[in-house]
């Protein structure tokens, strides 16, 4: 199994989810918070500080769809300040792909959503499953989302390592700071180093299999418009508002209108919706992420 030798702790990647931001901040300012939890070099970055500085997502256009291939070998010197820093983190701490400098990249978010202690994960990395399923038993509402990305086309900055954990908080408002969610989130990013260190030791590896359950993106639901576009015309229905995780069967509440009826949910089988209402992907028109659940052991 390949060593870890170089990790990346980001926060700041969309500048208004606060508690990266300040994670990241304080760690600068007080690097023994981190630098005795693993031999591997420790790098700290706030990925979009444009936006940080304006505390909104992002200045021009969203970091966390800058990173793909594409985006990133285009030769025409883009207006747009997130194309220009995508490149940058890239110089930084790959090349994506084979060659990067970078074996672990630990992305720090939040979300208006009611995630909990949310574990995304873009690849099946050995790694990357084992100490998140350890994690799973460590932390309460501690869950795993396996988001498969062929990593040159991914559009995220975590991608831009050998392996990566997009990790997801919420309940939060963008823009604020919430006390235990910060706590709870600074636990957690120094467990990853630790069970690193571990993993670089031999020991991880070693630790019994542990049974896991696994939300895989299914695909993306968009709000109820009107053909050819317009206004949203129905909102998350209240009894599945605030329900991430929970099971969504055919003929079970979806929507409600404007005027009060209910907008019911089809499919042949059961989903799990996550990112419910999550404030920003107003503008993605995305409702919420339908994911199918499996349990695994990991």
């Amino acid at each position: 199994m390949s060593l870890i030798n170089t990790i990346v702790v980001a926060g700041g990647t969309h500048g208004n989810e606060r508690t990266g931001v300040r994670l990241v901040q304080k760690w600068m300012e007080h690097p023994e918070c981190y630098n005795s939890l693993c031999n591997a070099k420790v790098d700290l970055v706030l990925a979009n500080p444009e936006a940080v500085r304006l505390n909104r997502r992002y200045r021009d256009h969203d970091l966390n769809r800058a990173f793909s291939q594409v985006c990133l070998d285009t030769t025409v010197d883009s207006k747009l300040y997130e194309f220009r820093r995508a490149k940058e983190l890239n110089a930084l701490y790959g090349p994506k792909g084979a060659a990067t400098k970078t074996d672990l990249l630990l992305d720090v978010h939040n979300t208006g959503s009611n995630m909990g202690n949310c574990l995304i994960l873009s690849a099946r990395d050995p790694f990357t499953m084992r100490a998140s399923a350890v994690l799973t038993q460590e932390f309460k509402d501690a869950w795993i989302y396996y988001q498969p990305e062929e990593r040159s086309a991914s559009p995220y900055f975590g991608t831009v390592a050998k392996a990566d954990v997009c990790i997801e908080i919420g309940p939060q408002q963008h823009g604020t700071l919430d006390a235990a969610i910060f706590e709870e989130t600074e636990r957690l990013v120094k467990r990853y180093l630790e069970l690193a260190e571990e993993w670089n030791r031999g020991e991880l590896q070693k630790r019994p299999p542990i049974k896991v359950d696994v939300y895989t993106q299914f695909k993306d639901l968009g709000y109820p418009k009107p053909q050819g576009g317009g206004p949203i015309q129905a909102m998350i229905h209240p009894e599945l508002m605030g329900r991430d995780y929970r099971e969504l069967k055919d003929g079970d509440k979806l929507f409600r209108t404007f005027d009060g009826e209910d907008i019911l949910y089809h499919g042949e089988s059961p989903v799990y919706p996550i990112f419910i209402s999550e404030p920003a992907y107003y503008e993605k028109d995305i409702a919420m992420s339908l994911t199918v659940k499996s349990v695994e052991e990991w």
